[in-house]
């Protein structure tokens, strides 16, 4: 599997990561996907995750975005994009990887989860091929017009 770059995203890199968001956001409204919206995810959002060290940048003209953040012995992975210019190029495969390789490395850490929302067809079909589990469906509130999100995991 070929390798790419990747960095923690800085301040620096705030208004390359928004384009990118509102980049995904054009995708999923193309595709039907009832994920994101003109709410979420925000300029404050982008800020925190880059403010927390969560937010990594793929490639070296930033093709891709993704949050991974830490709670006890879970991985969680939040708001994986990728730009149209790159899409259906198994970079988001090799994203999942790259966090799954780094997971399986950190003995302390069990399991690896993502959620999306059920119209999310291609997500969903990664997921599935990485061995993720579906282990719940759930409302999110503010969004329960979006339908069922669901949860999957990975145990390590």
């Amino acid at each position: 599997m070929m390798k790419i770059t990747k960095k923690l995203a800085s301040i620096e890199d705030f208004f390359e990561i928004l384009n990118l968001i509102e980049d995904g956001k054009e995708q999923m409204k193309a595709k039907g996907v009832m994920q994101w919206d003109e709410n979420y995810p925000n300029s404050s959002v982008i800020k925190k995750d880059i403010q927390q060290r969560t937010l990594w940048l793929y490639g070296e003209k930033k093709q891709a975005c993704v949050t991974v953040k830490m709670k006890g012995n879970t991985v969680d992975i939040h708001r994986l994009v990728v730009n149209s210019l790159y899409k259906e190029q198994g970079l988001a495969k090799l994203i999942l990887q790259d966090i799954l390789d780094w997971a399986s490395i950190n003995k302390h850490i069990k399991q690896v989860k993502i959620t999306t929302n059920h119209t999310n067809q291609s997500m969903l079909k990664l997921l599935l091929a990485k061995e993720f589990v579906p282990i719940r469906s759930f409302k999110i509130e503010g969004r329960t017009n979006y339908g069922s999100f669901i949860e999957l995991s990975r145990e390590l």
